[in-house]
């Protein structure tokens, strides 16, 4: 099975570098970003189509949708990782977004409820629960996700690992989110009969 990560297009929040909303639309050119990565993503021959349920990756699976013939689905199992209400417009590199991020890291952030956020260990569960649904589909789907960079970037390290990262990974692979795209396409993989003892997921290189 074949799955295909698109983040969605361009936000106002995605030019400011600030947290954003769930409400959050595309701009402009985040439209016309998700009308060529349409194009690209009709050369897969997707089967199924998938959105997280905030509207910036509802709208780009749209117009992704629009042009493959396929309607979205939207579930948010692939919802971006879920801040505290008071983090939304703060710069991406704010003291405020720094200090957020280690106590979310070392696991003091409450995640008592959506308005504190969700922990690292919170957003592990719910990858667990995004890789078993992804595994109710036919061993020939070919899959497209719009979704997040910060979920995108953390799934992907994730996909066969259950411990957290240690700093040197996390702030690698917070480097690559940072600098990911919109519209970019992370392929990803299962395979429904691996080797025993082996990882059925896998990301391309």
């Amino acid at each position: 099975m074949k799955i295909y990560l698109v983040r969605h297009g361009q936000t106002g929040g995605n030019v400011a570098h600030r947290h954003q909303a769930e409400h959050t639309p595309l701009t402009p050119l985040g439209k016309e970003q998700a009308h060529r990565v349409a194009e690209i993503v009709r050369l897969y021959q997707p089967t199924h189509l998938l959105s997280s349920s905030l509207v910036r990756a509802i709208e780009t699976a749209q117009i992704i949708g629009e042009v493959c013939d396929l309607v979205p689905e939207t579930n948010p199992h692939f919802i971006e990782l879920r801040r505290p209400d008071g983090m939304y417009g703060h710069h991406h590199r704010s003291i405020r977004s720094i200090w957020f991020y280690t106590r979310w890291y070392f696991g003091l952030a409450s995640g008592s409820d959506e308005k504190r956020g969700e922990t690292y260990k919170m957003l592990r569960e719910r990858f667990e629960k995004a890789q078993a649904y992804l595994v109710t589909y036919p061993k020939d789907a070919r899959i497209v996700v719009v979704s997040h960079a910060v979920f995108i970037g953390l799934f992907t390290v994730h996909l066969c690992r259950k411990r957290a990262l240690n700093p040197l990974q996390a702030a690698y692979t917070f480097y690559r989110i940072l600098t990911m795209p919109n519209t970019s396409i992370t392929p990803i993989y299962f395979d429904h009969e691996p080797d025993e003892e082996e990882c059925a997921w896998y990301a391309e290189r």
